[in-house]
């Protein structure tokens, strides 16, 4: 599994440091996405995307992959499920990536 975080972003950078203490088995690859390609630069600015064999994960999907993935993550996957219905766990997450760092300096470039 491949997580693609923007490496100018101190949140994206912190949220790779994390993801990667918390995978016991070493199986998470953290990857600024800067150095990705086959994908749309600027819906990787957007959201993150997690990348799983063929599938794509973006914005929320991709927070519920890694806590599937992560056993350290299992006991907040079921509290994760109850915010999919109703779009109520995208909205918080669209809320949040709005206001990292590097969204509030590039407003009028990069990000909405």
């Amino acid at each position: 599994m491949r997580v693609l975080i923007d490496g100018a972003c101190p949140y994206c950078r912190a949220l790779g440091r994390t993801l990667k203490a918390l995978d016991l088995g070493g199986t998470l690859q953290v990857v600024p996405l800067q150095e990705a390609s086959g994908l749309d630069p600027k819906a990787l600015l957007e959201e993150l995307h997690v990348l799983e064999g063929d599938r794509t994960h973006r914005g929320y999907a991709a927070l519920l992959a890694l806590a599937r993935r992560l056993p350290l993550l299992w006991p907040l996957y079921p509290f994760l499920l109850l915010l999919v219905p109703f779009g109520t766990g995208e909205r918080l997450y669209r809320f949040l990536a709005k206001r990292r760092p590097r969204a509030r300096a590039s407003r009028g470039g990069d990000h909405p």
